[in-house]
């Protein structure tokens, strides 16, 4: 399989998957943006053109280094999501409403006005349904601040025809300096058993050194990530849950061209026969 590959350029933007801004780990000349990740995601995935299309008209319309992707691998298949960042809420640039305007000629989109409420970021799922024209934009998740507690956090919320709906409560912690809070929080779940909770089973150790851990706390599941580890780590956080080798192996064959990079991670877990069990998991970079 030929690999789409793109190569860093002066003036790239290097930013996590909250859009937060870092300095590259090194020599930028010579090694690959992020968005090739992506690129060979889909390809290994066999998804349809048209999903190519929607990010390659995103980025375009929305400018380079406005977009964040995610690609999550879950039982059986490969699906990505698109996440739109514009903290000035409601004097933002990039709204529901201008996102619907790029993709009108791929997939129609008929959705409540929310524009008056002051959500920071909206995220698009890329399946292959939308990808086959099979279905419109039937969805956006819609994000809002939470103030009024010392931990930072985050609500998620899905729009739909039938308005908007709770899914998610977000929790950010520094992962040198609030290890305990994370255990804590990571502990006070619905979907575990708290009696002989094997916590390095979810905190791995290897990820620990990080940037920032969030906490997730979501209907069905929990999930947890790792924001800001460095190539090797997503590597291992590849190997360890077994992605494909057609994606590991591109990863470890341009470690060289992918080390200047910051990563993020995360996996959704449930409980089975007593003990955590990760039943999805995603690695996210710039488009």
């Amino acid at each position: 399989m030929s690999a789409r590959l793109e190569w860093a350029a002066p003036g790239d933007r290097y930013a996590d998957y909250c859009l937060w801004d870092y300095e590259p780990l090194g020599p930028v000349s010579g090694r690959l943006r992020p968005s090739t990740l992506l690129w060979q995601s889909l390809a290994v995935a066999g998804a349809p053109p048209r999903l190519t299309a929607i990010c390659e008209v995103l980025r375009a319309g929305l400018g380079p280094g406005r977009t964040v992707w995610g690609a999550k691998h879950g039982p059986g298949q490969t699906t990505w999501e698109l996440y739109f960042y514009d903290y000035a809420r409601l004097q933002r640039e990039v709204s529901i409403e201008r996102l619907a305007a790029i993709l009108a000629p791929f997939a129609p989109c008929v959705l409540p006005d929310v524009s008056a409420r002051p959500y920071f970021m909206v995220s698009l799922d890329l399946d292959a349904a939308l990808g086959l024209g099979a279905r419109g934009v039937d969805r956006f998740n819609v994000y809002l601040g939470n103030p009024g507690s010392s931990v930072s956090s985050g609500l998620s919320y899905a729009l739909t025809r039938d308005g908007l709906a709770f899914d998610n409560l977000y929790s950010f912690f520094d992962a040198r300096a609030e290890r305990e809070a994370i255990a804590a929080k990571l502990a006070c779940s619905a979907h575990l058993d708290l009696p002989g909770l094997d916590l390095d089973a979810l905190l791995w150790p290897e990820l620990m050194a990080c940037g920032v851990v969030v906490v997730a706390n979501k209907r069905a599941c929990d999930g947890l990530y790792f924001s800001r580890i460095t190539v090797d780590q997503l590597l291992l956080f590849m190997e360890r849950l077994a992605y494909p080798e057609a994606i590991t192996g591109f990863v470890r064959d341009n470690r060289r061209r992918l080390d200047h990079l910051l990563y993020d991670v995360g996996i959704d877990y449930v409980q089975t026969d007593g003990r955590p069990e990760i039943v999805k998991s995603a690695y996210y970079g710039l488009l």
